[in-house]
């Protein structure tokens, strides 16, 4: 996985913002112990907790967040049965077109697996590149779940795609 399919120290953003939210609710389960300011800054305390939580997932220890660290926090949260609705600290926190980043390449797979149940919903490539097809991928689904349509994932797409992911895969 290239560089910039990662989260680590100096990234800012929605992804990171959602990570910290997952990782307190982790912290508050008594998973890690590092308590987190959600403020979308990777900094050293965030370095510290996804340590915490690889530890505790039983990953490889370096505190930057791939997809299997992704993955193994996104399971856990799953596992908690909660619905998640963790806010962004900066409005304009979103995933957009032209971006490219571990977030959109989550995104992008999470959409892909409800695309499994709902024929509404195509599945698309998974490549991390959030381009036309993600865009339309996108305003589908918000279409569908009642959601504003402007094809950026934005805190409201957000929370919906990973708590219908979640739902699904409870089934």
């Amino acid at each position: 996985m290239s560089t910039s399919l990662v989260l680590q120290p100096g990234r800012i953003g929605i992804s990171v913002n959602k990570m910290q939210g997952y990782l307190n609710l982790m912290r508050q389960r008594g998973m890690i112990q590092t308590a987190l300011v959600e403020d979308g800054v990777y900094g050293a305390n965030m370095s510290r907790a996804v340590r915490e939580a690889q530890t505790y997932l039983g990953l490889p220890v370096d505190g930057i967040i791939g997809e299997h660290t992704w993955d193994g926090i996104m399971e856990e949260i799953r596992k908690m049965n909660i619905v998640t609705n963790i806010p962004v600290a900066v409005r304009g926190y979103a995933l957009r077109s032209g971006e490219i980043s571990l977030g959109v390449y989550m995104m992008q797979k999470y959409l892909s697996e409800i695309a499994q149940f709902n024929d509404c919903l195509r599945p698309i490539p998974i490549d991390g590149n959030y381009g036309t097809r993600t865009v339309k991928a996108v305003e589908q689904f918000q279409y569908l779940y009642d959601l504003a349509i402007d094809g950026t994932i934005g805190t409201l797409t957000w929370d919906a795609i990973v708590n219908e992911r979640n739902a699904l895969l409870s089934q």
